[in-house]
């Protein structure tokens, strides 16, 4: 809901979690603030719990090295759907990432990525427009992530890196990572220098992403499939403890799905 004059009755909101409906909520600057998760749906709950709680330090570790390793190929694939240098260094970065990402990988792959994808002068932290539609289209992603997370019935608040005890989605911000380039991929395709404010159309673009395809495994793959093919490989895994099956998007040239 982004209209600040907008009403929605607890009859739509009971429908909307009866369906396994997210209902993201715009703050004053048009950016996704609040997320209202479903809690039906999955009747595991307390097995899911356990088994999160269960899992190995090493698990963990060795799940977020997997996780950060496809995060930097997929930004290494955004450089080279671009047509921009990097990729070489980024597999790289990619090939050093050690369990726990213990030498810090990821932050010198994000530093040397997005110097190159945004240009020379982009610092992530800028209020402009280009960073305004990366945070929204992450947001978009994370409310899906953080969606199928309860749908598993996954805690959410339980991370495997992210463990900020003021975060109840540190999960979710976990498991977004490998998804984020696919959102950089488009609005790198939108050239946003010089635009003033995110526009609906803009919005819509960002939205519409979750319908984009992704690779996953030898099969392509809505990004809104993909995510649910992750949380249900995630687990798996925390039943077995093996990394092996985890499954995680890889990013291809943006395109709808083509459904048959």
């Amino acid at each position: 809901m982004d209209d600040s004059r907008s009403t929605v009755s607890m009859t739509v909101l009971s429908q909307l979690g009866k369906y396994n409906i997210a209902v993201i909520v715009s703050d004053a600057q048009h950016l996704p603030g609040s997320v209202l998760l479903p809690l039906q749906g999955y009747y595991h709950k307390l097995a899911t719990l356990k088994q999160q709680l269960s899992v190995t330090k090493r698990f963990k570790n060795r799940l977020w090295q997997k996780n950060i390793k496809q995060k930097i190929l997929n930004q290494a694939a955004v450089l080279d759907w671009q047509n921009l240098p990097g990729m070489p260094e980024m597999k790289q970065y990619a090939a050093n990432v050690l369990e726990g990402d213990r030498t810090h990988q990821e932050g010198y792959a994000a530093a040397f990525y997005f110097r190159i994808a945004f240009g020379k002068h982009f610092v992530r932290r800028n209020d402009d427009t280009v960073n305004a539609a990366l945070n929204y289209g992450y947001a978009i992603i994370r409310s899906c992530v953080a969606r199928e997370l309860s749908a598993f019935g996954f805690e959410p608040s339980l991370g495997i890196f992210h463990k900020n005890q003021l975060n109840p989605f540190n999960l979710a911000d976990d498991l977004i990572e490998s998804f984020r380039p696919i959102v950089d991929l488009q609005v790198l395709q939108m050239n946003l220098d010089g635009q003033p404010m995110l526009t609906p159309d803009i919005k819509k673009q960002l939205l519409n992403l979750q319908s984009a395809d992704v690779k996953v495994d030898d099969s392509f793959q809505t990004v809104r499939n993909a995510i649910h093919l992750t949380i249900e490989s995630i687990g798996a895994a925390f039943t077995q403890e093996k990394i092996s099956g985890v499954t995680l998007p890889q990013v291809i040239p943006l395109a709808p799905h083509g459904f048959s």
